[in-house]
């Protein structure tokens, strides 16, 4: 991987990944797909609120989690900038916050250490109540029950 030290690693597990509804933000601001990985710790990933959006919970090997499948893309500041604006950074969706993970290679895994993630940002005691609901990873049969944000009332991120 050739890494330019000016742009961002993220790591994406959801929405956002090639294939799926969210991914035309990703082209959008040019992010580049470099690999598929998986995040070195386990972390609750469910399907949360009205929506049934993913959310990954900032709870690092929490109790029946799981290692969670992703994509990595590499990104420049104004990409983030964008990616912050619509996964709501600082208004109480997402947080963006550095983690571990594996990148999948053809000589094995190798680990980044300083890739960034969006974690749900509010309190989520109550989705960590139930461990059946904890995914491994987010995948067409989820997608089933997630509401695209194009397919959303014009002001539900007000409601």
């Amino acid at each position: 991987m050739n890494l330019l030290l000016e742009n961002n690693l993220v790591f994406s597990y959801g929405t956002l990944k090639r294939g799926f509804p969210n991914h035309s933000i990703m082209e959008e601001i040019k992010a580049s797909y470099l690999v598929d990985a998986i995040t070195k710790f386990k972390y609750p990933l469910v399907l949360a609120g009205k929506w049934n959006t993913p959310f990954l919970i900032d709870n690092k090997n929490y109790p029946n989690s799981y290692k969670v499948n992703g994509e990595l893309f590499e990104i420049d500041k104004k990409g983030i900038s964008t990616l912050d604006e619509f996964e709501g950074v600082g208004k109480c969706y997402y947080k963006r916050l550095k983690i571990d993970i594996y990148c999948k290679t053809e000589k094995g895994n190798t680990i980044s250490k300083d890739t960034w993630c969006y974690f749900r940002y509010e309190n989520s005691a109550n989705l960590l109540m139930d461990s059946s609901r904890f995914l491994p990873f987010f995948g067409k049969k989820e997608l089933k029950k997630y509401t695209a944000v194009h397919l959303r009332p014009l002001d539900w991120r007000n409601k």
